[in-house]
């Protein structure tokens, strides 16, 4: 009988030892992965490194670029907890989804980028391609955008958007400039290309505002606006060249 008392001893003893080499393994990964865990860095840890290095990081980002994307910053080293710190202190400001500035720097148009980030195949047009070249008194709290007639509807909050569709391709090409504001490329309707916009969506914009910027257009034919060609080959493409002739031979 002493026998089979024995084995049974023998049995929970070899559980037992199973059981401690079970836990001082478990222990052992734990404290590995403590381990690692301690040598990340945290966004936190990020965010409470020395202020002045942060914005050294953006400033030279700025260099390139007064707006600055918040993915730029990111592959450069800023974290979002920092960025967000940042702004709260009012070192930096946020302008738009994902784009910042310094706060001592001047971005010009920070919307006309925004709305270009977004919409990549969209053009600025009308009433905010006429307040970019300067033309006319009419300014607009609207970011006027064309984009394809099946493209999505846009659901952006800011900036508030004034959404023209077209199915014509040309639209999209003939008469569409990138300009370079904040460093970012931004597709713009040209002078000429814009006034006839204007005509062909007057019931929008005004006839008034149209015939303004016709009427400041023809008064300025000098150097590289002297010629006319543009403004009829589009006036045609747009299919408005009829509407637009009695006028513009009234300001000849």
């Amino acid at each position: 009988m002493a026998k089979p008392r024995t084995i049974a001893s023998q049995d929970r003893l070899e559980e037992g030892d199973w059981e401690t080499m079970s836990l001082e393994r478990s222990q052992k990964t734990a404290f590995q992965l403590l381990g690692h865990c301690i040598t990340m860095t945290s966004p936190l840890e990020q965010a409470s490194a020395p202020m002045s290095n942060l914005l050294t990081t953006l400033k030279q980002l700025s260099k390139r670029s007064p707006l600055i994307q918040r993915r730029d910053a990111l592959e450069a080293g800023v974290s979002s907890t920092a960025l967000t710190r940042l702004t709260r202190e009012g070192s930096l400001l946020r302008v738009g989804r994902g784009l910042y500035q310094l706060a001592e720097e001047e971005a010009p148009s920070p919307e006309l980028v925004e709305v270009s980030l977004r919409y990549p195949k969209g053009v600025i047009v009308l009433i905010s391609a006429l307040a970019f070249h300067s033309i006319g008194t009419q300014r607009s709290g609207e970011v006027w955008v064309q984009l394809p007639i099946n493209s999505p509807t846009p659901g952006t909050k800011w900036p508030p958007l004034r959404v023209v569709r077209s199915r014509l391709d040309k639209a999209f090409s003939e008469g569409v400039e990138t300009h370079q504001i904040g460093g970012h490329p931004v597709r713009i309707t040209s002078v000429d290309r814009t006034i006839v916009d204007c005509f062909k969506h007057r019931s929008q914009v005004g006839l008034d505002v149209a015939i303004e910027a016709l009427r400041e257009r023809m008064s300025q034919r000098s150097g590289a606006r002297r010629s006319l060609q543009d403004l009829h080959r589009f006036s045609r493409m747009m299919r408005v060249s009829r509407i637009m002739q009695p006028y513009m031979e009234a300001m000849v």
